[in-house]
């Protein structure tokens, strides 16, 4: 009875101190939430969209998350009896390093996922123009950073547990080697369609046109391929890494308003101050009546050639939409035609006139 006593003495005390080690925890922890949102409420306002909102609030849950982690794991070992279990005792630590390993990726995952969406909507805000873009290469990016933090907390949390992780990244190393050599035109395509979703040297909906001679309407740039859709409708799908080499002109950049030239010829017995006066007239009409053309571009004439059977020119036109440019030179060429033959000005067939020598 006597050894008894003492005993459940020293288990009340145990559990008296526990206690009291979690209360401490506990009451530092709401302390911590109780005073951060009357700061933020002080120096932010009810704006929860803000730069410091998307860093401090996980930062916030961090540090309550882990002070009552922290007191539930010293308040456990403030028992006397947990020291008669080392097993339990080990596997205590290990479930408390693995939480606080977990707890610290998923605030890690919030904070980047906040500062991209708060990134994603300044710029859109700034630039309307550019926010189905921007939100494609801010959720590229997250993916990818979400998947190499996700890695990395699971190689610690493995650790934490007291999994030997040095066979699973030798493993690991060989198998990627062996992969990469297996997949390597797969590879090149994905990290060819990587950093051109990260420099950006087109967007959907660029006109384009390559060095091979393919132009068209960018229609998606895929992980594998870009998706190019020709003035006839048919899409071409062209492999990233084969894309990255290729010498390409934007016409979109750096600004979309596209010239329009159309070369053609007339007689030489022909009055050019008239014809030039004639040319320019259809131009102004056309551009008029074509949509996507720019209607406050006033159109240009210049004569370049002495050829062997007409003087050429070139009649200058500009749209502010790539799409145009083919209606625009289709119906300036129809409207052109129409009114030489209206004015009497000939475009004159290719011709040659030989002498013959006696």
């Amino acid at each position: 009875m006597n050894d008894v006593l003492p005993t459940l003495e020293t288990e009340i005390r145990d559990w008296v101190i526990a206690l009291i080690v979690l209360g401490s925890f506990l009451t530092l922890a709401l302390k911590i939430q109780l005073f951060s949102r009357m700061l933020f409420r002080h120096f932010f306002g009810a704006e929860s969209h803000t730069l410091s909102h998307q860093i401090l609030i996980p930062i916030r849950s961090l540090l309550v998350w882990g002070l009552i982690l922290s007191g539930l794991y010293y308040s456990a070992h403030q028992l006397e009896w947990l020291a008669n279990y080392p097993g339990l005792a080990r596997l205590l630590d290990k479930v408390f390093s693995a939480l606080i390993a977990l707890l610290s990726l998923f605030s890690a995952l919030r904070i980047f996922n906040g500062v991209s969406a708060w990134y994603l909507a300044q710029s859109a805000e700034n630039n309307p123009d550019l926010s189905s873009d921007l939100q494609y290469r801010v959720s590229l990016l997250t993916r990818l950073a979400s998947i190499l933090i996700a890695a990395m907390g699971g190689v610690y949390l493995l650790r934490a547990l007291g999994v030997d992780i040095s066979p699973l990244l030798a493993g690991g190393a060989v198998s990627g080697l062996v992969i990469g050599l297996a997949l390597q035109d797969t590879l090149s395509n994905l990290f060819a369609g990587f950093f051109m979703n990260i420099d950006r040297p087109i967007k959907t909906g660029d006109f384009i046109k390559l060095e091979s001679g393919e132009e068209g309407f960018v229609e998606e740039i895929g992980w594998r391929y870009t998706k190019l859709r020709t003035p006839i409708n048919n899409l071409v799908m062209i492999p990233n890494s084969k894309f990255s080499q290729n010498r390409l002109v934007n016409y979109n950049l750096p600004h979309p308003e596209i010239i329009v030239s159309v070369e053609c010829g007339v007689a030489y017995g022909t009055d050019l101050e008239r014809a030039e006066q004639v040319i320019v007239e259809v131009a102004r009409q056309v551009q008029e009546q074509v949509e996507g053309a720019e209607r406050n571009w006033e159109p240009v004439v210049r004569w370049h050639t002495f050829g062997d059977s007409a003087i050429q020119f070139r009649a200058v036109m500009r749209v502010y939409q790539a799409q145009a440019q083919f209606v625009l030179r289709s119906d300036f060429i129809k409207a052109l035609h129409k009114r030489f033959q209206e004015e009497g000005i000939e475009i004159p067939f290719p011709i040659r006139t030989v002498y013959m020598k006696e």
